[in-house]
């Protein structure tokens, strides 16, 4: 997994994160430092020290407008509605009025996140908090409701596979057009979408899930005792097959058996569930293929369609 930015990323200086502070605060604050924090492959992430019992703090940040209310009302509806952690969000402005900036405020979860802390993490360590990973989707996945689609939706009436269909084919047109898939991976591909409704045709309750946890994603303690998940960071914040959530945690190998021997106490895996979630890889890798136009995620979508080709065409 990527994570190197998309966008150019923001230089912010202590003057400009004071008169943001000020605009969150109501009042005047020293701005003590700044770091830059890793996987902002999107926006911009800063970890910023201050003078107030709230310090520190992240500033996640997009160049020009728009950007902050969209993840703040995210992470206020996990809040409130379930126990799944994520932090709490603060504040956010999208209008870049005084500085040409949007941004969300958000609490600062203790540690470092998955990829970082497996420097110092043991086999123990891992097991825990996979454990701990597991217990968190698990519960996550008990929340359901009748249609699929945003927290903020009303969701679709359509089956998940012909929902699903039209996503992977949107990812499709937008890696096609990078010119980096060879003629017969896109032969392949739009073959492969065609199945899709068949092939994930298991029925299952739309179930709200996190849709982007990976190491990066994932904040780790280092406690006495031991590595101890503190949340997880970019929640997604929409209704879905709860497959489609394993498949993501699988292709980068962000978990292993015992993430799913916690898991599949309470929400047992279907038949099958090997071979739809390549469908479920294929669809992440075309959205790296398009993002981050790389040989590497080229090669993995073309030999993930010959290996599907095989099986279903």
């Amino acid at each position: 997994m990527a994570d190197k930015p998309v966008n150019p990323p923001v230089e912010l200086t202590r003057s400009e994160a004071e008169i943001i502070l000020q605009q969150w605060l109501g009042q005047a604050v020293r701005c003590r430092g700044l770091r830059p924090l890793t996987g902002g492959c999107v926006n911009t992430v800063i970890e910023v020290h201050f003078d107030h019992s709230l310090s520190p703090v992240v500033f996640k940040m997009a160049h020009g407008p728009g950007f902050g209310e969209g993840e703040h009302a995210i992470l206020d509806f996990y809040r409130k509605n379930t126990r799944f952690p994520v932090p709490e969000p603060y504040f956010y402005d999208t209008s870049a009025s005084e500085l040409p900036y949007s941004y969300l405020i958000m609490q600062r979860l203790p540690g470092e996140n998955m990829g970082s802390a497996s420097r110092w993490m043991n086999s123990s360590d891992r097991l825990q908090v996979e454990r701990q990973i597991a217990e968190a989707v698990a519960e996550l996945h008990t929340y359901t409701r009748e249609r699929f689609g945003g927290f903020r939706e009303q969701g679709s009436d359509l089956p998940w596979g012909e929902q699903f269909q039209r996503s992977v084919l949107r990812e499709y047109r937008r890696a096609e057009a990078t010119g980096l898939l060879s003629s017969e991976t896109q032969r392949k591909v739009l073959r492969l979408i065609e199945q899709i409704p068949r092939v994930l045709e298991a029925p299952a309750k739309p179930t709200l899930v996190h849709g982007d946890i990976w190491a990066t994603n994932i904040m780790i303690d280092h406690t006495q005792q031991g590595a101890m998940l503190s949340g997880f960071l970019d929640a997604r914040g929409f209704y879905a097959h709860p497959e489609f959530e394993l498949a993501y945690l699988e292709i980068w190998h962000t978990v292993g058996p015992t993430f799913f021997e916690v898991y599949t106490q309470t929400h047992p895996l279907v038949e099958g569930y090997e071979v739809r979630r390549l469908f479920y890889w294929l669809n992440t890798l075309l959205i790296h293929v398009h993002y981050f136009k790389e040989q590497y995620y080229v090669s993995a979508t073309e030999n993930l369609t010959k290996q599907l080709a095989k099986m279903f065409l």
